[in-house]
Parts: C-alpha cells; structure tokens; sequence
C-alpha cells in the first residue's frame, strides 16, 4: 500500500487529487492540508511514501516544505506554474505536474512513484539480508531507467549530479558523486578523483604518465587518479 498525502489550500484541488488517487487501488490518502505548516507537520509526524504538494500555497510553499522534510517522503508538485519545474529537481522531485491534471499524466506519474518505492523497497531488504544492493536510477526524458550497479562501469561528476556510463551509455542520475561514494559498496566501487569513482573489476591497469597516475578501464576509457587519493588507490589494487 502507497501511504499519500495531499497538500493545497484550495479545496477543489484536494478534491480533484482525491479523485484521481482513489482510482489506484494500491493507494490510501493519510492526510489532507490546507498550506504550508500542516503539510510539514503531518510529513514529520506521518512519514507518507509520497506527498502531493500545490508549490503556492499560505505559511510554506511546497518546495519550502519539501526542503524541510526529514521523512524519505517522495515529494510530486502540483501546480499550475510551470516556472517552478527547475527548482523542483533541487529538491529530488519525483515529478511535476501541472494543471489542469489529466488522467493519463497522473497514471504516469503514479508508476513513476511506484518504481522509485520498489527500488527503495530492494535496497531496505538488502541491506538487512545480506542480498545485492539496489540498482541506480536514472531519468530519459520523462522515463526512469533502472542502471543495475554489475553493469556499472564508473561514474563521473555532471555538475551537481552524476553521470553513470554502463553498457556504453551515459545517464543521469540525480545524486551528487559524494553521496554516491556513501552509499555504493567499497569493496566495490572506488573513489579514485573528486570527479570520478570507478567499479573496481572494470579497471584493466594502472600506470604512471609524466608524475601522473591513471587507471585504464576494460572498456578503454582512460581515468585520473587524483595526487590525494594517489596512495589509497595504489593500496587497494596492490592487495587484490
């Protein structure tokens, strides 16, 4: 069951996302607020596997709120400004629709959700039976694109995300390469440079080029290694 809470001062909104929700047989709403405050409050006390949050709304806005949040909560806005998209994805959106909502765009959104809690889901059991951790995911236009991590063959800084490349691919993920680190195992994957961490069975060999080192992986792709992280590395493939 999909525990969802709805945020919007205006009641017709809540109405219409009501409607839209009770068709999902898998769903049950545990709240419904009026702005900004109650929609932290019961985010806080409640911990929903999705909120659905109006962005204008009195005493918070949603993106204030799904700043706020502590919970693991799936934030999706629902509004009709569509100038607040980009900020959206500051604050890991799952997604963003606009009004007037349409059946078929909310289903999608719907699935969308449910991937994302099955992937979440994975890596719970995972983590406490020992199993193989969750895939990553990343976002192809308006899809999500589970990337299993045996298939990884590093990972790369974009900005203030990272780009995957796996099976000759390059994708998005909405992660910083820091959190990445954390959360990837280390036994597995290695951060070699603050713009890269490489998987560790993909690396071919390791030389040394005017004072420099680089790690040639299976796949030809040649990365830096750091001056800083020069001796840990040198470390972990000397004792493998």
């Amino acid at each position: 069951m999909i525990r969802a809470l709805i945020a919007d001062d205006e009641e017709l909104s809540r109405r219409a996302l009501r409607q839209l929700l009770g068709r999902h047989a898998d769903v049950e709403i545990v709240a419904e607020c009026r702005d900004g405050d109650e929609a932290r409050s019961a985010i806080d006390a409640l911990e929903p596997d999705v909120a659905l949050l109006d962005v204008r709304m009195p005493l918070g806005t949603g993106l204030e709120v799904a700043r706020d949040r502590e919970a693991a909560t799936l934030v999706v806005f629902v509004t009709a400004f569509d100038q607040f998209a980009l900020p959206a994805f500051d604050v890991e959106a799952a997604d963003y629709l606009t009004k007037p909502l349409t059946e078929s765009r909310f289903d999608a959104m719907m699935e969308r959700v449910r991937r994302r809690l099955d992937v979440r889901r994975l890596a719970a059991r995972g983590a406490g039976t020992g199993e193989r951790p969750a895939p990553l995911v990343a976002r192809v236009g308006a899809t999500d694109v589970v990337i299993p991590l045996e298939t990884v063959d590093y990972i790369e800084a974009d900005d203030v995300y990272a780009a995957v490349v796996s099976r000759g691919k390059r994708q998005l993920v909405r992660r910083s390469l820091d959190a990445l680190e954390e959360m990837l195992d280390a036994a597995v994957f290695i951060r070699v440079h603050r713009s890269y961490i490489v998987r560790v069975d993909r690396v071919a060999a390791a030389r040394r080029r005017g004072g420099r080192m680089e790690l040639v992986l299976t796949n030809g792709t040649v990365v830096p290694v750091s001056r800083r992280r020069r001796v840990a590395v040198t470390r972990h493939f000397a004792g493998r």
